[in-house]
């Protein structure tokens, strides 16, 4: 009877254990304080190389691109000559900057190490713009021309075009070379693969729009602006696994892959919806005003424009998730451990008592 009452009582830990680490994987430290920065004229959207942990910020109006320093906030400098730049993308591993010219059609190249203009290369419509840094390709969406470009970083030329029905959001998978696109009309998502061919279609909820990609675990993040959702897809099949509700109008979204926390714009509502990648629902939101694009550097800063403003929020990138799941691993697999070395040895005594 004794015994019957030990196994019993070990059963009890080790599931106690694992609840443990289900429950525990994560502790936030997370900050919901913001600064602002003023930036002259109306901005569009915002970039950042985490390599050299400057922030890239289009002036719509201004026709200009306004540098800052993610280290002090500070403006570091100002490039201009640039009509109408809206989108915009960074390769880190070479150091160039990409804005589109949405009304002049034009693609502008930027030397990010001299802060010069390198080259201009002609593009109809150019909106969002997603870099690939492992080899070098940069994608830019047309959504008056249903098409995708493909511009090699390297020759600076456009190496393929794809077609998608009003193209909109675009992201790129970096280590499997993967390209996803929103078409905001049809409330869908293609993906298409390195060699520029179309894998498939997502049926996600309705007006899609941002699209941002966890490499690390191979997730895909999708804003539904009229369904106030985020569809999550799981990148090996290609389906939805999961329906996020979050506030009204999410418009923009990024990851950070290190936390796997990711950061919502949600434009209706003047809020940042945050979001547990690993349990899949919001853990948290953060007051903002009209938020409109956002850019990350990962465990660092969130950067937010202000949807026709010329206002910049910098958030605290503070989530903390890994040391915490860690020491929740290591604590529950010695308490399993231990809790078997012991019912293997009571179940021995017992054998032996039984001759």
């Amino acid at each position: 009877m004794r015994l019957n009452f030990y196994i019993f009582f070990l059963i009890l830990t080790i599931g106690f254990s694992f609840s443990y680490l289900y429950d525990t994987h994560v502790v936030f430290a997370g900050s919901d304080q913001t600064k602002i920065i003023n930036v002259e004229g109306r901005i569009g959207s915002v970039a950042v190389n985490p390599e050299t942990n400057l922030v890239y910020v289009t002036n719509f109006q201004d026709g200009k691109v306004s540098v800052f320093d993610g280290t002090t906030d500070k403006l570091v400098n100002v490039i201009d000559g640039i009509a109408t730049p809206f989108g915009i993308g960074v390769n880190p591993q070479t150091n160039m900057v990409y804005v589109g010219g949405e009304y002049v059609d034009t693609l502008t190249i930027i030397n990010a190490t001299t802060n010069t203009i390198q080259e201009t290369i002609e593009i109809r419509y150019p909106y969002d713009i997603a870099v690939n840094p492992t080899n070098n390709m940069i994608y830019v969406t047309s959504d008056h021309s249903n098409l995708v470009y493909v511009v090699n970083g390297y020759t600076n030329t456009i190496d393929a075009t794809f077609e998608v029905q009003v193209p909109c959001g675009i992201a790129v998978n970096p280590q499997t070379g993967m390209v996803y696109v929103t078409s905001e009309s049809t409330d869908k998502l293609y993906v298409f693969d390195e060699s520029n061919k179309l894998v498939t279609i997502i049926d996600v909820e309705s007006s899609p729009r941002g699209v941002a990609v966890n490499p690390e675990t191979n997730t895909i993040y999708v804003t539904n602006q009229e369904s106030s959702t985020v569809s999550v897809i799981d990148g090996k099949t290609n389906t939805i696994s999961y329906s996020i509700p979050v506030k009204e109008i999410p418009r923009r979204i990024v990851v950070n892959p290190q936390t796997n926390i990711v950061y919502v714009t949600n434009q209706g509502t003047n809020i940042i919806s945050v979001i547990d990648g690993l349990q899949n629902k919001v853990i948290d939101t953060i007051a903002v005003e009209e938020p409109f694009e956002i850019a990350i550097n990962p465990s660092k800063k969130v950067y937010v424009t202000y949807y026709k403003t010329g206002m910049l929020s910098i958030i605290e990138d503070s989530y903390s998730v890994y040391p915490e799941l860690a020491l929740s691993v290591i604590t529950s697999m010695i308490i399993v451990t231990g809790a078997v070395v012991i019912l293997v040895v009571l179940l021995k005594k017992k054998k032996q008592r039984s001759y």
